[in-house]
């Protein structure tokens, strides 16, 4: 085996784009953010929940992450106001194997789906949504980054209501059918549209016209990124007695209260396959 060949940190396999994006509003990802700095109410935790197709988020602030805090965040937030999904997509932290979440996702007969151990990837809208969670927090949190519960809400309404870069459009307005109204609507007198029957057909028309363009724009825009993605990767197939590297997470501990990993591989092991 040449050195190359025995590189473990070069990746392989082409990308696989996700499915969920060709019908409308059919799954939604569930998952924490992070643990953060204990607020003077006592939260310590951020639970997110996006909508793929429209990209829409809704987040909370928790003061545990025990099964009786989630599912109320569960039925409170999502299903008593937006419906019960198709399908749930979760990390597989412990709550959301727990029994009380498999009940209440039987009562709604939706699906439940576990993302890929230590491949965050996996769920990767509500990882970058994280990301851009954290940095407008940081932006607005006093000196002592106790007040993010409160600033929550706010930022959240903010992603919301920005127009998305692969969409063209506000997550509010492909969720909701009409977009945001703001102090600044209130400035302007207002004025009746009329009603009629003929406006009503007119929304319902551009509502869909609008989320089969969103889907259209996300299918593009993932082929794009797959084309990307396979131009650096190619497909592997390993029949039995092959030499193959073991994905192993090493628990890196000291550098602050959560948990840090370092991933190594380490082998090399026959494959029996």
């Amino acid at each position: 085996m040449s050195k190359k060949e025995a590189n473990p940190s070069e990746t392989t396999w082409t990308l696989d784009a996700n499915a969920s994006c060709r019908s409308t509003f059919p799954s939604r990802w569930c998952g924490f953010a992070w643990k953060i700095s204990k607020s003077p109410g006592g939260n310590k935790w951020i639970i997110v929940c996006t909508d793929y197709l429209p990209r829409y988020a809704i987040t909370k602030s928790l003061l545990s992450t025990d099964a009786p805090e989630v599912s109320k965040f569960m039925v409170e937030k999502i299903i008593l106001k937006h419906g019960a999904p198709r399908t749930i997509i979760t990390d597989r932290g412990q709550v959301f194997q727990s029994k009380l979440i498999f009940e209440i996702n039987l009562l709604c007969n939706a699906g439940h789906r576990m993302t890929t151990a230590y491949h965050p990837q996996t769920n990767g809208l509500t990882e970058r949504f994280n990301n851009i969670l954290a940095d407008m927090l940081s932006m607005y949190v006093d000196v002592e980054q106790r007040n993010w519960d409160q600033i929550l809400p706010f930022v959240t309404f903010a992603y919301n209501t920005a127009r998305q870069e692969t969409t063209g459009l506000t997550s509010f307005y492909l969720l909701h059918s009409r977009e945001a109204e703001t102090t600044l609507d209130t400035i302007f007198p207002y004025s009746p549209d009329g009603a009629t029957q003929d406006c009503i057909q007119r929304l319902l028309n551009q509502t869909e016209e609008s989320r089969q363009l969103a889907r259209l724009r996300t299918l593009e825009a993932q082929q794009k990124d797959r084309r990307i993605y396979d131009s650096k990767h190619r497909p592997v197939n390993y029949n039995p007695g092959d030499l193959v590297w073991i994905f192993t997470p090493v628990r890196k501990v000291g550098l602050a209260s959560q948990e840090v990993f370092r991933t190594v591989s380490s082998g090399t092991f026959r494959s029996y396959l």
